[in-house]
C-alpha cells in the first residue's frame, strides 16, 4: 500500500513539476549559455545581456564596451556564444566561459563578458575533463589534430596562457575524451572514455575500459583496474552535473549517478524522466530541484524537476571495477590475441593478392604482373636490382654486365647494349602491353659524351607473404 502511494505521489509530483515549465524570455537571442550564478539562480548569458529567474526573468543588459579583442571572440561566427561551444564554471563566485577545444577564456565581470586569455583557438581538447582545481581551470584527455590527449594543462590566470602540467608517473593512462569524471578536493577521478582504433582494440571510437585516479597534488596517476562490464554508462560526450555531492548525468529516460568514493554507479530509470531534454545544456540542482533546458514543438522552456520526484523511482546500483577471476582474463586474452593473428593473416592475404595483382615485381627468374608472368636472363636481373637500387646505369657499367667479363671492341659492345636493352624492354611490353619502355638510353646529362640508362617506371622485387606482412 505505501509502495503504491509512493508511486502515485512520485508521478503525481512529476506532472505537477512539468506543469511549471517556464518558456524562456521573449528576444532572447538563439545563442546563449545556460549556466547556474554564484547563488544558485538559472541564469541565460548571451554576448550582450544576462537574464536571471528571479519568479520571472529579469533582464540585465551589458554595461561594459566591449574592445576589438573580446568582440573577435563574442562575435566569432564558428564559434559563437553558447553552451555546445562553451563550458560554464564558477571560480571565487564567479562565472567564468572555456571554449570547447580550448583557446578562450570569458569572464563574467562588471557586468559584462571579458575575455582574460592570451591565447587562440587550440582545438586540441574536444570532449575533454574539464574542472576546476586551486582556482585554476583545467583540462584532461580529449580529442585534437588526430590524436588522444593523455595528460592534464591548465590557464594561468597571471600569463593568460595554457601551460602543461607534467606528471610524475612513468606511465599515463590511454589518452581519452568523452570520459566520465570528478574532482573530489584534490584528486581527479576519470572512468572510461573513449579512443581511436590504434589504441583500443583497433576498433574506431571505442570504449577505453579502465578507472583511474589522478592526484593533483602529487602530479601521479593510480590504476584502479579494469571497467564492469554491466555498468549502464562508460562513456558521455555531456559534461554530467554535480547532485548530492556526486557527479551524475541525465538523458531523457534515465539518471546516471557515480559515487567515485564507493566506487559504484546508480542507475535510476523512468520513462520521460527528463522529457524533451534539450542535450545542447547542462542539468544543475539548486536548492533540492533539477534544472534543465527542454525543447517542445521547437520552443525552448526552463523545467524543473524536484528531487523529491525521483524517492520512489527504481534504482540499480553497479560496482565501477571488474570482478572477472584472473584465469579467465588470461583465457581469453591469448583467444583474443590467436583471433586477431588469424584476423591479421587473413587480411594480409587479402592485401598481398591486391599488392601482386597491381605492380610491376620481380624475382630471380621472372617479371609479373597480377597473373601473368615473363622469364628473365640472369644479366637482366642483375641491371633490374642496379636500376632500382641507384636509378641509372652508365654504359661502362652496362658494358661489364652484358659482355661476361670478355673482351670485345666498342663497336660491337654498342650492339650488346643494345641487343641487350631491346630484349628487356620486348619483354616487358609483352607482360604489361605497355607501349613505353622500360629502360631507355640518353646522354649523362653531367657529361655529354657518355650514354646512361635509366628505368622509366619502377619494378618491385616480389617480397614472400610473411615478409610482406611484417613490413606493411
Amino acid at each position: 500500500m505505501n509502495k503504491c502511494f509512493l508511486c502515485f505521489l512520485g508521478l503525481a509530483t512529476a506532472i505537477f513539476s512539468k506543469s511549471q515549465d517556464l518558456a524562456l524570455p521573449e528576444g532572447l537571442e538563439q545563442n546563449f549559455v545556460f549556466a547556474q550564478d554564484s547563488k544558485g539562480v538559472p541564469s541565460l548569458i548571451t554576448n550582450k545581456e544576462i537574464y536571471r529567474l528571479e519568479n520571472k526573468w529579469i533582464k540585465t543588459p551589458f554595461t561594459n564596451t566591449i574592445n576589438n579583442k573580446d568582440s573577435l571572440v563574442l562575435f566569432f561566427p564558428e564559434r559563437q556564444f553558447n553552451s555546445q561551444n562553451y563550458t560554464s564554471l564558477l571560480i571565487n563566485n564567479q562565472l567564468h566561459f572555456v571554449l570547447s577545444g580550448g583557446g578562450f577564456v570569458l569572464k563574467l565581470l562588471n557586468n559584462g563578458l571579458t575575455r582574460i586569455d592570451n591565447s587562440v583557438i587550440q582545438k586540441t581538447h574536444f570532449g575533454s575533463a574539464i574542472f576546476v582545481h586551486d582556482g585554476q581551470i583545467h583540462k584532461y584527455g580529449g580529442y585534437g589534430l588526430w590524436e588522444f590527449k593523455d595528460y592534464t594543462t591548465y590557464f594561468n590566470s597571471l600569463t593568460g596562457s595554457w601551460e602543461y602540467l607534467n606528471s610524475n608517473s612513468t606511465e599515463n593512462p590511454e589518452g581519452r575524451w568523452k570520459s566520465l569524471f570528478h574532482k573530489i578536493e584534490n584528486k581527479l577521478f576519470v572512468l572510461g572514455g573513449r579512443a581511436n582504433e590504434s589504441q583500443i582494440k583497433k576498433m574506431s571510437d571505442a570504449i577505453v575500459q579502465d578507472f583511474f585516479i589522478y592526484d593533483l597534488s602529487l602530479k601521479t596517476f593510480q590504476h584502479k583496474g579494469a571497467l564492469n562490464n554491466n555498468l549502464p554508462l562508460k562513456a558521455s560526450k555531456e559534461r554530467g552535473f554535480i547532485f548530492k555531492n556526486k557527479k551524475a548525468y541525465a538523458s531523457e529516460n534515465e539518471l546516471i549517478i557515480i559515487d567515485f568514493l564507493k566506487e559504484e554507479m546508480t542507475q535510476i530509470n523512468s520513462k520521460n524522466l527528463f522529457q524533451n531534454l534539450d542535450k545542447n545544456h547542462v542539468v544543475f540542482e539548486s536548492k533540492d530541484t533539477l534544472f534543465y533546458i527542454t525543447n517542445k514543438n521547437n520552443q525552448k522552456f526552463l523545467s524543473r524537476l524536484p528531487v523529491l520526484d525521483m524517492g520512489s523511482l527504481p534504482t540499480k546500483t553497479f560496482p565501477l571495477k571488474s570482478k572477472e577471476n584472473l584465469k579467465n582474463f588470461y583465457w581469453i586474452a591469448i583467444a583474443g590475441l590467436v583471433t586477431l593473428f588469424l584476423v591479421w593473416v587473413l587480411f594480409g592475404l587479402y592485401r598481398y593478392k591486391d599488392f601482386l595483382r597491381q605492380l610491376v615485381l620481380f624475382d630471380k627468374n621472372r617479371l609479373y604482373l597480377g597473373q601473368k608472368s615473363v622469364m628473365i636472363s640472369v644479366e637482366q636481373l642483375v641491371v633490374i636490382e642496379t636500376l632500382n637500387a641507384k636509378g641509372s646505369l652508365t654504359a661502362e657499367e652496362l658494358n661489364k654486365i652484358v659482355s661476361s667479363n670478355k673482351k670485345f671492341v666498342k663497336s660491337h659492345l654498342v650492339l650488346l647494349r643494345k641487343t641487350f636493352i631491346e630484349k628487356i624492354n620486348q619483354a616487358f611490353e609483352k607482360l604489361t602491353k605497355f607501349k613505353k619502355p622500360l629502360i631507355l638510353e640518353e646522354k649523362d646529362p653531367r657529361d655529354k659524351r657518355y650514354l646512361v640508362y635509366r628505368a622509366t617506371q619502377e619494378v618491385f622485387k616480389k617480397p614472400s607473404f610473411w615478409g610482406f606482412l611484417i613490413k606493411r
